[in-house]
């Protein structure tokens, strides 16, 4: 009687043992170097045709939500929740030619953004501003009509980029910059861009910035401002407006308060 015992226990070990396995295996994890999905497999038949300011604000650190807002869930049949790779096919014009390229989005163990990868590295080109030709329409200058400029320490939560962690008053003062901005007619582009103190790494400083700058993005057209026409960006701590001595004590962080902040820039 023990031995059937023994022999029925290792069975169900050996059975759990295979099907934590076969869970495991049926995750998307990430590879290097990546490998690409049959682009037939897709579930998006033909792909999609990207907003290229959202795919340049893509970087470290963004998080699947902040992913989501700026190209959509994945392509593939990867799943969204508990994988590491998320792949897309995006479509782009050359003249009267349509390009096809495939993007690959890696995640890391916190399943924030670790790296970005194109199956053809040509793809990459689509990015770069375009240059204007001799027989290219002259584009109308655009100057700001309007900046707001709101405090980190009063957006959001210390070391927070999320939604759920942004502060009431921080909320209150957005609201009324968006009312503000409705105020105005013709309005061609509205930046928001993210900054951060001295403090940190140059890494983290840049995700920060511009993880809060696509919170407050997300913000300004969940209440009625055209995505379009509102884009993002991070510079962390590359340019301060604070003068402040070294170190990290309190009162140098208390002083590099002005730093921590977020711009909106209406243009027109």
């Amino acid at each position: 009687m023990r031995d059937t015992e023994m022999k029925n226990q290792r069975v169900l070990a050996m059975f759990s043992s295979f099907f934590a396995a076969a869970m495991l295996g049926g995750c998307a994890t990430a590879e290097s170097p990546p490998k690409f999905p049959d682009p037939q497999s897709t579930t998006l038949t033909g792909g999609t045709f990207v907003n290229v300011n959202n795919l340049r604000n893509v970087g470290p650190g963004l998080t699947k939500d902040q992913m989501v807002d700026l190209l959509g869930p994945p392509h593939f049949h990867e799943g969204i929740v508990a994988v590491h790779v998320w792949n897309y096919l995006f479509n782009f014009r050359r003249g009267s030619e349509t390009v096809t390229c495939q993007y690959q989005v890696q995640f890391d163990s916190h399943m924030k953004v670790s790296g970005t990868y194109w199956r053809d590295p040509s793809c990459a080109g689509f990015l770069e501003p375009t240059a204007l030709t001799a027989s290219a329409p002259v584009e109308v200058e655009t100057k700001p009509v309007e900046q707001f400029t709101l405090q980190s320490d009063t957006l959001f939560a210390f070391d927070k980029s999320s939604l759920d962690s942004m502060l009431p008053d921080g909320k209150a003062k957005l609201d009324k910059a968006i009312e503000q901005i409705k105020t105005h007619e013709g309005v061609s582009e509205i930046t928001v861009v993210g900054y951060t103190d001295r403090i940190g790494s140059v890494a983290v400083n840049r995700s920060l910035s511009l993880a809060r700058a696509n919170t407050v993005r997300a913000y300004l057209i969940a209440h009625g401002l055209d995505r379009s026409l509102v884009h993002a960006q991070g510079v962390g701590s590359s340019q301060p407006i604070s003068h402040c001595p070294d170190g990290s004590l309190r009162e140098v962080i208390n002083c590099l308060q002005p730093d921590r902040r977020v711009s909106i820039v209406v243009k027109g």
